[in-house]
Parts: C-alpha cells; structure tokens; sequence
C-alpha cells in the first residue's frame, strides 16, 4: 500500500537529526555561487550530450535543497521539455530537504530568538491564537502562549508519523487530505489491533493532535464514506483533559480542538463534533455547529433535532444571529398530520420548514412567546420552556400565519440588533 508522504518521512529516521543546525534562519540562505551554479547545471539538462545531461542531473541531486531555486524555474519556464522533465523529476526530494533543514534549524531556536519561514509553524502559531498579522508580519504577541505553542509543536514533530502530517500542510490539499484520511484509519486501526491479534495500543496525545490540527486545514467532507470516529481516539489520548486545563498549554490544545469544530463541514462528522464540543466545554463552538446543523444539506432529521434542541437549551440572546441564514430555508423537515376539513382538501399535514425552527429556537433565545408569533401547539400545551423545546411540536397553522410571524420578528430584530 502507497503511504503519502512516506518518502518524506524516511528523511527523519536519524536519532539527534537536528542537533547540528544552525538556530538562525539566516545561515539557511542559499550563496550567489551556489545560485550561479545551480542554474547553469540546469541549463546543462538540456544538453545534446547524455552524459553531461546525467553529470548534471547527478550535481543537481547532490546539492539537494540548495538547487531548488533554480529546479522549480526550470520546470516552471525553460522552454526545452527535457529540462522540464529532469527539474520536475529532481524537485520532490529538494522541497523535502529544505523543510527537513528549517524544521531542524527551528528546532535549534529552543529560546525562540528567530522569527522562521516554515509553514507548518506558522500555521500552527496561527491556528492557536498566538498572533496576529499585517503584511505578514506579526505585530501582536502573546509571549507565555507562544512559548507553550512551541513546547507543543515540538512534542508534535518528535515522532516522523506526525512530523510528515505537520509538514505536510504547505503543500497540496488533496495529498494532505490523503494523508489525514490514512493517518486517522492508521490511528483506528492500531487502537483496535486487538481485533486482529495483534497488540492494541492507544493514540498518543501528540498523535491525537497532530491529526485534529490537519483536519482543520481540510474540512470534513473528504471523510465522507470512511467514517472512523475521532471521538474513539480522543477517548483514550488524554486529550480532552489537556484541552479543558487552564494553564498555557491547555490554550494551546484547545485552540487546536476549536480550529477543528469550526471546520466541521459534513452531517455526521458535525453530529459527532457537538458531543466533543460539549465535553470540552466549548459552548461558543457547539453552539455554532448547533447553528450548522439546521441547513447542511442532506442531513438527517435525528441529527437536526439535536442541533435545535442544543441551541434552544444552552443558547442565549447573543447567539440569535447564528439563525439568520437558516431563517430563508424553506426545506421540509417534519410533517405533522391533520384532518381532511373538506373533501377534495389536498392539504393533508401542516409542514414544518428550517426556517420555521430557526424562528422558533430564536424566539426562545429572545425571551419571547412562540404563540405570540401565531406557532400552534400540536398538544394544547401552555407556553413550552426552552429545555422542553421540540422540534416536531410546533407549527403554523398555514402560509398567512408564517408570513406575518417573520414580519413580525424583523421588526423586532431591527429594533434589538445582537451583531
């Protein structure tokens, strides 16, 4: 079976493999002799001679991520298709050995001096709150949190499985969704080994991590069909401890979990991100998937329930506005039978449409009466609370009724802006 990034990750297998570097990301520059050499060596692929085609070629290799540079022009411009081919076939392994370099000279910065050109890094300072940037350059810092983001991502890159998902993230999305898919499957599988005979083990907090970190930059459709639950490697990592703790560290996994519940974008992956947002005590983004769930095409009726009922019974007044995009859905999601009144009546059920829940939860939010709005209750009861609140209980009687429902609740949205 093709591994993604397998090659890439043979580069690390040395024990001390970053012992040696430099700390400044400085020495990593490239000299102008060896810029002046590279290109002519490109040049030299395109040779009429085979052998000084091969010489060439085999130079190139050896200078490794030094001929980058000039590799990727020469793929991307020269106008002979041998040059073309040979850069094309030389750049893979040059690109691999200049993030091992950065990543080896970042992790000689164990005092964090330098400010690094690796991605992996700067996506995960990103994605962890530590920073915010103009032009690129980070003009706000959080010291104590960036220095706990480091520890993390150190710990994060220990091992070459995770270090190949980390450093996979500053190159193409389908390869990185690949190797999400695998990894996670990876993960499964050797939690339940057992099942096979062989020895079962538990995820790590590292690798638990890692992958919610490369979930976050992919979204969650590409799961769809290979479906192993993520709570199942949560479970036994530690992770949710770690990411409910209050000390700098515990910041820094819990932005990772809340880059990963925002990014949430499939029916069942959302489902099962609720129940992790609630047991990492993440009402602002269990909430948001609440939201979510209300319009994500083709999700269940089951899973839409237990978003309306969340936000109706752990929402508040600030969180109306995440049902305005769901107050236009006019998609049937419950159907409640009704008599024939009059023969020939082709109304045989009162419907209950997205945007009729959404109105209802807000009103609940807003502190108001569902019968002000003209909803009918289906069991004669007396005004529902919030924690009671059923999505298949209440409705509009006809089309008049909700019209004059959603008029009245813009005024009174207009009159009390949330945003």
């Amino acid at each position: 079976m093709h591994r993604p990034g397998l090659v890439f990750a043979c580069l690390f297998v040395t024990a001390g493999w970053s012992q040696a570097a430099s700390p400044n990301p400085d020495d990593l520059a490239i000299s102008p002799d060896i810029q002046v050499k590279s290109r002519a060596l490109v040049r030299q692929l395109g040779s009429e001679d085979f052998a000084e085609r091969e010489d060439a070629e085999k130079q190139l290799a050896q200078l490794g991520r030094l001929a980058r540079p000039a590799l990727n022009a020469g793929a991307a411009s020269s106008p002979d298709p041998e040059i073309r081919f040979r850069c094309n076939q030389l750049i893979s392994r040059a690109t691999d050995l200049d993030r091992k370099a950065r990543l080896d000279t970042f992790l000689a910065d164990t005092k964090g001096e330098y400010e690094h050109d690796l991605p992996a890094w700067n996506q995960f300072r990103a994605t962890v709150g530590t920073q915010w940037a103009f032009f690129g350059y980070a003009v706000v810092s959080d010291r104590a949190l960036e220095v706990a983001a480091r520890r993390v991502f150190t710990e994060l890159v220990s091992s070459h499985a995770n270090r190949r998902l980390m450093l996979a993230v500053d190159g193409s999305r389908v390869e990185l969704s690949d190797l999400v898919v695998w990894r996670r499957q990876e993960l499964y599988t050797l939690r339940y080994a057992n099942e096979d005979g062989g020895e079962a083990r538990d995820p790590s907090l590292e690798d638990v991590t890692t992958l919610l970190f490369a979930e976050s930059l992919v979204g969650s459709s590409y799961i769809s069909g290979r479906r192993t639950s993520i709570s199942s490697l949560m479970s036994g990592s530690g992770f949710t401890t770690v990411a409910r703790a209050t000390d700098e560290k515990g910041k820094v996994y819990r932005g990772v979990a809340i880059a990963w519940l925002n990014s949430r974008n499939e029916a069942r992956e959302m489902y099962q991100a609720l129940s992790i947002a609630t047991s990492l005590d993440l009402p602002e983004q269990a909430c948001g998937l609440a939201a979510r769930m209300l319009t994500t095409p083709a999700i269940s009726p089951v899973w839409r329930t237990r978003g309306v009922s969340y936000l109706a019974a752990n929402g508040a007044k600030k969180h109306i506005p995440l049902l305005d995009y769901a107050m236009t859905d006019a998609f049937p999601v419950y159907s409640i039978p009704r008599p024939v009144l009059n023969e020939g009546d082709p109304e045989t059920a009162y419907t209950i449409q997205v945007r009729d829940l959404a109105l209802s939860v807000a009103i609940l939010l807003a502190e108001q009466k569902l019968e002000d709005y003209g909803f009918t209750d289906r069991y004669g009861g007396s005004s529902v609370s919030r924690q009671s609140y059923s999505y298949t209980r209440h409705y509009f009687p006809d089309d008049a009724t909700r019209k004059a429902a959603f008029a009245k609740w813009e005024k009174w949205r207009k009159a009390n802006p949330l945003e």
